[in-house]
């Protein structure tokens, strides 16, 4: 049985997945779910705000039936500060001594303000110049410190955090892998895009445009509500056929900009890495819009476009019985799926 399960803290919902790792790439799901953010913020050092996620909070361990206390966390994206830096190759002591100078030169805060984690995702020793890859994210302490003290003010026991995309490169890289993949998890504030080849993360970036712009994209266009932009984006999505491409052409204003985000991923990749992308797998809530793998094929000819699904090569335990749009559990699943 997990000895954990992993949680995922999003501005509009809260997700849950607790696993148990069978061999090098199998996995049984035991618990998997999610609930809306009554809260509606992830401000963690807000009172109000803290008492509404420990209320969603509970409410989704009661219904996934998990009374496991130890959990893996993520950071939300736009919390953190990550990047993949090139350097040379050094040894592991002399890493930790000039990683500090690297993140000074992204991170517009104080490092002492910081903490930080890396992770050597090519050793450089296979290629040309030689140089290494490393995965470098740093965290507000406040705003970590404040997370995990709510975290065990319900009664939980946090035994680490991780940001959302490397959860997500985790979950993705259990799956059948023909080579470089592009990620692009398309949540409600942020589409985050990641390159993985193999079970190494390759290049991460985040796009501060998601679902609520394309809401407000939509709702702007047709002069609608929000709420009922809202609904019209879920049913309608990017089909041609419905309201006479209305919806498609409201929504196309806020998708073409992360069109652009994926095409500077792909380009970057082409460039530093003197290969081609072989596929695009979505993930997050946004990867269901209706009709947006055919947009997003026909945008990006010759690279194939599916939405991921994370649960595909795992087996669920007796009695659990969750969603079908697994895409939206990435993260969480990447998370449980953490060894130690």
């Amino acid at each position: 049985m997990s000895q954990y399960f992993g949680l995922e803290f999003g501005s509009s919902s809260i997700k849950l997945a607790q696993v148990n790792l069978t061999g090098v790439k199998g996995f049984s799901v035991v618990a998997a779910g999610k609930v809306p953010n009554s809260a509606g913020s992830l401000d963690f050092s807000d009172s109000a705000v803290t008492a509404k996620l420990a209320s969603s909070v509970k409410k989704l361990l009661a219904e996934t039936g998990v009374r496991e206390k130890r959990v893996v966390v993520s950071v939300p994206e736009s919390m953190v500060y990550s990047r993949i830096v090139e350097m040379p190759q050094m040894s592991e002591a002399e890493l930790s001594s000039a990683i500090g100078w690297e993140a000074e030169q992204f991170v517009p805060i104080p490092i002492t303000e910081v903490e930080m984690d890396y992770s050597i995702v090519d050793d450089g020793k296979t290629s040309k110049d030689k140089k290494m890859l490393v995965y470098l994210v740093a965290a507000p302490k406040k705003q970590l410190s404040a997370m995990v003290d709510f975290l065990i003010g319900i009664g939980l026991d946090p035994i680490a955090v991780e940001s959302e995309m490397v959860a997500i490169a985790r979950s993705m890289s259990y799956l059948q892998n023909p080579g470089p993949t592009l990620i692009v998890s398309l949540g409600a504030l942020s589409t985050l895009l990641g390159i993985i080849k193999g079970s190494s993360l390759l290049f991460s970036y985040v796009a501060s445009i998601g679902g609520v712009a394309m809401t407000r994209s939509l709702a702007q266009s047709l002069n609608l509500p929000l709420a009922q932009a809202e609904e019209y984006k879920k049913t309608y999505g990017l089909k041609t056929s419905e309201l006479e491409g209305k919806v498609r052409q409201g929504l196309l204003i806020a998708i073409n900009q992360v069109v652009d985000e994926i095409r500077k991923a792909l380009e970057y990749y082409a460039t530093t890495r003197g290969e081609r992308i072989s596929r695009i797998l979505l993930s997050g809530g946004g990867a269901y819009l209706p009709d947006l793998v055919i947009h997003l094929s026909a945008e990006l000819s010759g690279i194939e476009v599916l939405v991921a699904d994370p649960l595909s090569v795992g087996r669920f335990e007796k009695g659990v019985v969750i969603a079908k749009e697994h895409a939206e559990l990435s993260v969480a699943i990447g998370l449980a799926q953490r060894v130690f």
